[in-house]
């Protein structure tokens, strides 16, 4: 048996995530974990389970940070929506609609985010996979995207191929 302990503000979090993608017991079983705490139990056979559930939260946590015109600011990677490029300047939106101005080369910060499901969807333009609402066929053999804040954002010609590779579309349009 594998035991996994974490504070219960941090499961209430992803706790409809962890209860609907994976088979698996939350508890807050004073005999099973410490008070104030949830634990998750697995059985030894489903220990392959738990690689994805560490990274959904190794994600959920993490932080990035980033050069701006007056230092450095540190920032939870899940509140990112996208970033845009316009001219020399970066602007990074955030979900409660802060922009900050970043002093990185948009194809390092591609780099940088690829890991935490960042995808590029144009020559001025990498957004966060978890943040999209809608794909839509738009003209030209391009997408649109409709972010959860209302956003719509275009996926150019060039960056679909790669686009749906990232979110798991294949040629046809069906999930992988």
């Amino acid at each position: 048996m594998l035991k996994i302990i974490w504070n219960k503000e941090e499961v209430e979090n992803i706790k409809s995530k962890l209860s609907k993608d994976f088979d698996l017991i939350l508890t807050d079983d004073p005999n099973e974990v410490p008070l104030d705490k949830v634990g998750i139990i697995l059985d030894d056979s489903n220990l392959d389970k738990i690689r994805p559930i560490l990274e959904m939260m190794a994600i959920e946590r993490s932080q990035v940070l980033f050069q701006t015109p007056h230092g450095y600011v540190q920032l939870n990677v899940k509140d990112i929506s996208y970033l845009e490029a316009f001219g020399e300047d970066i602007y990074l939106h955030g979900i409660d609609m802060t922009n900050q101005i970043i002093k990185q080369p948009l194809y390092q910060l591609e780099e940088i985010l690829r890991p935490y499901h960042f995808v590029r969807i144009g020559k001025s333009f990498i957004v966060n996979i978890s943040k999209i609402r809608y794909i839509r066929t738009g003209f030209n053999a391009k997408l649109d995207i409709e972010l959860i804040s209302g956003t719509h954002l275009e996926v150019s010609r060039s960056f679909v191929k790669d686009f749906k590779s990232a979110i798991g579309i294949d040629k046809k349009g069906g999930l992988k």
